[in-house]
C-alpha cells in the first residue's frame, strides 16, 4: 500500500520551502531524520573525503514500498502529512518532500531498502533528479541511501565547500546532535576506509551515556540531572515537560557552542531556550560566559510553529514567555539543590580539562583540547538574583564546619567539611557575597541617597563629559545628584547611600563610568550599584583576619541564598576532597 504522495499545491504555497542542500552535512541530517522518523533502531553513518566523495547511510527501518520508491524523490512528495492542519500534530522530523529531490538534483544516488511487509526490496539509481535503473533485489529490511559527488553538475558551489576537516566536523556535530537526544537509537559513524568508527553510541537509551560517547567520561561528573517541573495550574502549557543534563557553574564556554537545545526531540536554535538556560544560572556565572546545557522540551505541537525556515532548526513558541520561565525555574531548582563547589582534581596524563578556564571541548578530543584564557568576570544581569534573594529560601545547604579555621597566604581560609573534605575560601569573594545579599534584603529595589558633606566639582576630562551628558537621568535614577556646573562641568551634592563612607571624592566617577556602560534594566543597574558596595565594603585579599573574623565570613557564607560565586561571577570557594588528598599521598 502506497504512503508517499505529493502534497497538494494549497499545501505546498504554505510551506516553507527552499534549498535545504549546502554542504554534506546537511545531506546527513536530511538522511538521518529520514532514519529516524522510519523507527529505526541503529543507524550506520558512512563518508568519504568529509562527504564529499560519498554520503552513505544505512538503517534498519520500516523501509520503502516498491510502489513508494520512485514517488520519494518527487518534490513535495512526503508520507509525514497530507495537508497544512497536520502541522498542528506533527510527530515527525520531515514534512516538506524536499529532501530526496533537492539531494538527488546535485548528486548521484544509489536506493536500496526493502519494506517491512514486502519479500523483495527494490534498487533504484538516480542521476541529476532522471531515474537511470530500478530493480528488485535481496536484503535485509531497511534502507540504504548512498549519496555520491556532491554537486557534480554545480562546480561553482563546490568551491563554497571548506577543506576536509571543516566539513567532518560539520557532519559530526549533525550526528551527535541526534545521538543526544535519541540514546535509544545506536549511530556509528565512518570516515574513509577506517575500520573503527569515530563515533559510536550504545543505543541503550540512557541520554547521559550518548553524551559521555561524544565528549568523554571527564564530563560526566560536571552534569547534573535537570530537575523538571509541573507546568502551573494557571499556564495554557499544561503538557509541557523538560528533561536533560547541564553543567556546574565550574564548566563554563566563552560562547553557546555546547548549549543543545530541543523541542519535541527537534534540535533547534532557539534564542528564548538559550536566554532562559543562562537566567536560571543567575550570577553563578559571568555576563558572557555559558555552561554545558542538553535541554529537551517537550510541548504539544501546536504551541509551535516549525515552518518557519526549510532547515527546520528554526521555531517559535506561541507563549513563549511561559516556555522561559519554565527553563529558567527549571534550572534553577537544579542548581539550588546542588553541591556546586569546584573541586580540585589532578589532570590525568591524556585527560581533557574541564574547569573554569576550559575554552571548549573539540569533539571526541580529535585534536585534542586547548586551554584558553579564563573567561574575563564581568557583571552579570542581577534580576533574577534579586528575585531568588529577596522571596528564596534561607541557606544553610553548605556543608561545612565552623571550626577549626586557618587563614593562609593571608587571602584564603581553610575549612573543612562532614564529610572530611577541605574547603579553601576566596575571603574577599565570600565577603562580597555575604555584603551583596545584605544590601538587597535592606534595600531591595529602592535607591536611597546620601547628601555629601560639600558638594563636589570633579575635573572631567572630554569622555567624562560626554557620558555625563548623554547619561545624566540614568545617573540620577541611580542615586546621584548632578547637576551642570559652567558650560563644561558637573556638581555632585548626592551619592547613593550604598556608598556612605565607603568611596572618596576620586572614586565616584569610576563608579558612575560603571554604572553607564551597563546599558541593561534599572535592575541590572541596582545589581552593579550593590554589587561594586559590597566590594568596597568587604574585607581584601591580604588582610589578617582574627579566629572571629574567619568564622563571621563561613557562617554568613552558609547563611546565603548563593553562596558559591561573588556578585561579579567568580568562585567563593574549591573543594579538596578527602579521597584526592589520600591519592595524592599515596594512601589509594
Amino acid at each position: 500500500m502506497r504512503r508517499i504522495f505529493v502534497l497538494e499545491e494549497q499545501t505546498i504555497g504554505k510551506i516553507a520551502a527552499g534549498e535545504v542542500v549546502d554542504r554534506p552535512a546537511s545531506v546527513v541530517k536530511e538522511l538521518i531524520e529520514n532514519s529516524i522518523d522510519a523507527g529505526s533502531r541503529h543507524v550506520v553513518v558512512e563518508v568519504g573525503n568529509g562527504g564529499m566523495d560519498y554520503i552513505k547511510i544505512t538503517d534498519d527501518g520500516s523501509g520503502i514500498s516498491e510502489e513508494d520508491v520512485e514517488a520519494a524523490f518527487e518534490k513535495h512528495a512526503t508520507s509525514k502529512i497530507t495537508s497544512i492542519e497536520d502541522l498542528a500534530s506533527l510527530q515527525t522530523l520531515g514534512f516538506r518532500g524536499e529532501a530526496l529531490p533537492s539531494i538527488a538534483a546535485v548528486s548521484r544516488i544509489e536506493l536500496s531498502t526493502r519494506h517491512r511487509s514486502e519479500d523483495f526490496g527494490t534498487y533504484q539509481k538516480i542521476e541529476g533528479g532522471v531515474i537511470k535503473e530500478r530493480r528488485k533485489i535481496t536484503r535485509a529490511n531497511g534502507t540504504t541511501i548512498e549519496v555520491k559527488n556532491l554537486f557534480y553538475n554545480l562546480p561553482a558551489r563546490i568551491g563554497t565547500i571548506k577543506s576536509q576537516s571543516t566539513e567532518l566536523r560539520h557532519i559530526m556535530e549533525k550526528v551527535i546532535n541526534y545521538a543526544i537526544i535519541y540514546p535509544e537509537i545506536k549511530f556509528e559513524l565512518f570516515h574513509g576506509e577506517k575500520e573503527k568508527p569515530i563515533i559510536s553510541t550504545l543505543g541503550n537509551g540512557k541520554m547521559l551515556d550518548a553524551i559521555v560517547n561524544a565528549y568523554g567520561s571527564g564530563i560526566a561528573k560536571e552534569l547534573i540531572e535537570l530537575k523538571g517541573l509541573d507546568s502551573p495550574a494557571s499556564s495554557p502549557l499544561i503538557n509541557l515537560q523538560l528533561s536533560g543534563y547541564i553543567s556546574k557553574p565550574s564548566l563554563a564556554y566563552g560562547t553557546k557552542k555546547h548549549l543543545f537545545t530541543y523541542v519535541n526531540r527537534r534540535f533547534v536554535k532557539s534564542e528564548v531556550m538559550d536566554k532562559a538556560i543562562k537566567r536560571g544560572y543567575m550570577s553563578l556565572l559571568p555576563k558572557h560566559a555559558y555552561p554545558f546545557a542538553v535541554v529537551s522540551l517537550s510541548i504539544e505541537p501546536s504551541e509551535i510553529n516549525v515552518n518557519i525556515h526549510p532547515k527546520k532548526h528554526e521555531i517559535s513558541f506561541y507563549h513563549q514567555d511561559e516556555v522561559f520561565h519554565a527553563i529558567a525555574e527549571s534550572v534553577s531548582t537544579t542548581l539550588h539543590h546542588a553541591d556546586l563547589i569546584p573541586e580540585v582534581v589532578e589532570k590525568e596524563k591524556g585527560e581533557a580539562w574541564v574547569g573554569p578556564e576550559a575554552g571548549g571541548i573539540d569533539l571526541f578530543g580529535a585534536t585534542g583540547v586547548e586551554r584558553k584564557a579564563a573567561i574575563k568576570a564581568v557583571q552579570t544581569s542581577f534580576q533574577a538574583d534579586m528575585a531568588e534573594i529577596e522571596e528564596g529560601e534561607a541557606g544553610g545547604s553548605l556543608d561545612i564546619r565552623a571550626a577549626p579555621l586557618y587563614q593562609v597566604l593571608d587571602s584564603y581560609l581553610i575549612a573543612q567539611s562532614e564529610a572530611d573534605d577541605v574547603i579553601m575560601i576566596d575571603q574577599h569573594a565570600a565577603a562580597e557575597r555575604i555584603n551583596f545579599e545584605r544590601l538587597i534584603e535592606k534595600y531591595g529595589h529602592r535607591i536611597d541617597k546620601q547628601a555629601l558633606l560639600r558638594p563636589y566639582v570633579p575635573e572631567l576630562s572630554p569622555h567624562q563629559l560626554y557620558l555625563l551628558r548623554e547619561n545624566e537621568e540614568a545617573i540620577k535614577s541611580m542615586g546621584f545628584d548632578i547637576e551642570p556646573f559652567g558650560e563644561d562641568g558637573y556638581i555632585i551634592r548626592a551619592i547613593p547611600v550604598v556608598f556612605y563612607r565607603l568611596i572618596g571624592e576620586e572614586e565616584i566617577m569610576g563608579v558612575i563610568e560603571d554604572l553607564v556602560e551597563e546599558s541593561g534594566k534599572r535592575e541590572d543597574r541596582i545589581g552593579i550599584l550593590f554589587a561594586t558596595a559590597a566590594c568596597k565594603a568587604s574585607i581584601k585579599a591580604g588582610e589578617k583576619l582574627s579566629y572571629e573574623g574567619m568564622r563571621e565570613i563561613v557562617e554568613g557564607l552558609k547563611s546565603a541564598k548563593i553562596p558559591y560565586t561573588c556578585p561579579h561571577g567568580r568562585p567563593t570557594m574549591i573543594r579538596l576532597t578527602k579521597k584526592e588528598i589520600e591519592k595524592r599521598f599515596k594512601r589509594r
